[in-house]
């Protein structure tokens, strides 16, 4: 169940630059297709109670792709320049270990 990994990360991001934040995360996504692995659609969500905190999660074919990313000087700029947005950024890898069963999302107009 654990094989692929995903990378998942908690964002607060600094009052007033939430617009920004997007932005800067859609351009993260853009130098992760330059990567030579890169990896499957990433995902960004914003809490509805606490507008300054995000999520982001993607999966990834490898591990080794992951840390090759953190190696690639642009997919480390953005990373960068994201994590200065943000009074907390607290990125990391991991592994599914369980699922759960549930509805399927419904699907959008």
């Amino acid at each position: 169940m654990g094989d692929r990994p995903y990378t998942l990360a908690l964002w607060r991001v600094q009052p007033g630059r939430e617009r920004e934040f997007v932005q800067a995360w859609k351009e993260l996504g853009e130098a992760f297709r330059g990567l030579p692995d890169p990896p499957g659609e990433g995902t960004l969500v914003q809490s509805v109670e606490d507008p300054q905190r995000f999520y982001s999660f993607g999966w990834w074919q490898r591990l080794e792709d992951i840390q090759a990313m953190r190696a690639d000087p642009e997919a480390a700029a953005m990373l960068a320049k994201l994590a200065a947005l943000c009074t907390e950024a607290q990125p990391g890898a991991y592994r599914v270990v369980a699922t759960a069963a549930g509805a399927a999302p419904p699907q959008r107009p």
